[in-house]
């Protein structure tokens, strides 16, 4: 017993055990999302050959409404601006224990900080990408964006997607409009896929890009030498016949 709490030791919100840390889900939904700010993605897809760009990018201030904060109207927080509320989660000024008793904790919120935690990992690996249409679901949703991300790679997630500029400066500027672990909707019913063909995450303070998926340079690779011999006595056989 006395080894155990030479190792596990308090300070501020957070438990330390031998120089680990240990968040809860809110800090480490706060966390994860903090540091995907960090990055933006640029996904290219193809459709009816044409390739469209997605440019999607992350804010702390849509953090609050992806976490769910909007249903906690039952439970008294503090009154931080939606850019501060990552780091004062961080800080210990919202406790969970208090997130937890709001009554939609379970069916809203929880799936929620879930997804975030895992939207990293998520975009990174392979997902299936639709354009959005909820007038193709067998239910209701309120939901307002322009793709939807589904992943399956640890857990099921859903990621919507939506313009950052109705009036359109940039078209292809986006961002996340709402994540949640999938529930008993099947978001993906009768919604139109897109081809993902390259996938990219830039870190915009180093301007570093790591090529997550390259469908493309595949299909514009020119043909080697050997190839090239191959072919062109294919051709002048198939002349002299």
């Amino acid at each position: 017993m006395k080894t155990l709490l030479r190792a596990l030791h308090w300070q501020g919100p957070l438990f330390f055990v031998k120089d680990k840390v240990y968040m809860d889900l809110l800090q480490q939904s706060a966390q994860a999302w903090k540091e995907i700010t960090e990055y933006r993605y640029l996904f290219t897809y193809g459709y009816k050959n044409q390739l469209y760009p997605i440019n999607l990018t992350f804010s702390l201030e849509d953090y609050p409404h992806l976490a769910g904060f909007q249903y906690m109207k039952d439970i008294s927080l503090p009154n931080y601006s939606s850019a501060k509320i990552a780091d004062r989660i961080l800080e210990g000024k919202i406790p969970f224990e208090k997130v937890q008793k709001a009554a939609q904790y379970d069916e809203m919120i929880k799936p929620r900080l879930e997804a975030l935690v895992r939207l990293k990992e998520s975009l990174d690996n392979e997902f299936n990408l639709y354009s959005y249409m909820p007038c193709k679901y067998p239910f209701i949703t309120s939901i307002k964006a322009d793709y939807l991300i589904s992943s399956h790679f640890s857990v099921d997630n859903f990621i919507f997607i939506i313009k950052a500029n109705v009036q359109g400066e940039s078209k292809c500027d986006f961002l996340c409009c709402s994540i949640f672990e999938k529930c008993d909707r099947d978001y993906e019913s009768n919604q139109r896929t897109r081809t993902l063909m390259k996938k990219e995450r830039i870190h915009i303070f180093s301007n570093t890009t790591d090529v997550l998926l390259d469908r493309l340079s595949a299909q514009t690779k020119p043909k080697d030498k050997a190839t090239e011999t191959s072919d062109n006595a294919e051709a002048k056989s198939d002349d002299s016949q």
